[in-house]
């Protein structure tokens, strides 16, 4: 069973109803009316609930060219349609350059999605999962995945990546 899928005895109650949609799951919404099911995904992270009320999507899942959803609604014009407008809005992650735009849930997964890096800054990521240090890299931000430290390769300005992480 993919692990995306909620089993029904551990549903998170915290689904909510976005917009004034009551009725939903049957059928989607006109764009004007949209609403969405959200839900809580494995990794606590806000989701898109398939209309069978029971497989919470990562935002990132949504309209990625996969059914992940046995109706498809995750792949349809509704949210396709005119991305990233037509997604839920809190969802994705709008970068200050308000032309780049990266789901929620890949802000603080160390690549530099808006190439500013504020996907990746301290005020969206306090703490860094890897190695801090200034970056060889831009696209590195400043926190490289623990997988490239003592790997032959500067990614750290100050050789730490090689010489001090572990």
């Amino acid at each position: 069973m993919p692990a995306h899928r909620v089993h029904p005895q551990h549903q998170v109650k915290e689904v909510s109803s976005l917009s004034s949609a009551k009725e939903m799951p049957s059928g989607l919404k006109h764009k004007k009316d949209l609403s969405y099911q959200q839900c809580k995904t494995a990794s606590q992270q806000r989701g898109f609930l398939c209309e069978d009320l029971t497989t919470c999507l990562p935002p990132s899942l949504l309209c990625n060219g996969k059914l992940d959803c046995s109706h498809g609604e995750d792949e349809s014009a509704t949210y396709c349609g005119q991305m990233p407008s037509s997604l839920p809005q809190n969802l994705i992650f709008q970068c200050p350059n308000q032309k780049t735009w990266t789901y929620q849930d890949k802000l603080c997964d160390s690549r530099n999605d808006c190439g500013d890096c504020s996907d990746e800054s301290v005020l969206q990521c306090p703490k860094c999962s890897g190695w801090k240090c200034d970056t060889v890299f831009f696209a590195d931000c400043d926190c490289i995945p623990r997988t490239r430290c003592k790997d032959g390769i500067q990614d750290c300005a100050d050789w730490s990546d090689e010489n001090l992480c572990e």
